[in-house]
C-alpha cells in the first residue's frame, strides 16, 4: 500500500527536510521522484506519471509529519 514510502520517508524527514525545504516532494517506491513548489504542481506530475498509483506528497521543512498519499484514479 504505503508501506514503503512511509517509511522512507520516516527513515530520511531530517536530510529530506534540509534538502526540499518549503517544497513538495513525491515519493514512490523507496525514492523522491520529484520535487515542487506546490502541491499542485505535484498533483498534476502524480497524474501525468503515475496513474493508477499510490504515492505520497509531502510538504518539507514542517515539524509534523501529516502525509497526504494521492491515487489519482481515486480523487478523481
Amino acid at each position: 500500500m504505503m508501506k514503503d514510502e512511509l517509511k522512507f520517508y520516516s527513515r530520511n524527514r531530517s536530510r529530506l527536510n534540509k534538502t526540499y525545504n518549503n517544497e513538495y516532494i513525491l515519493i514512490h517506491g523507496c525514492r523522491v521522484v520529484g520535487h515542487f513548489k506546490s502541491p499542485k504542481e505535484a498533483y498534476k506530475a502524480v497524474c501525468k506519471n503515475f496513474p493508477n498509483k499510490d504515492v505520497l506528497i509531502q510538504e518539507c521543512g514542517q515539524k509534523q509529519f501529516q502525509p497526504c498519499v494521492y491515487n489519482p484514479m481515486v480523487a478523481l
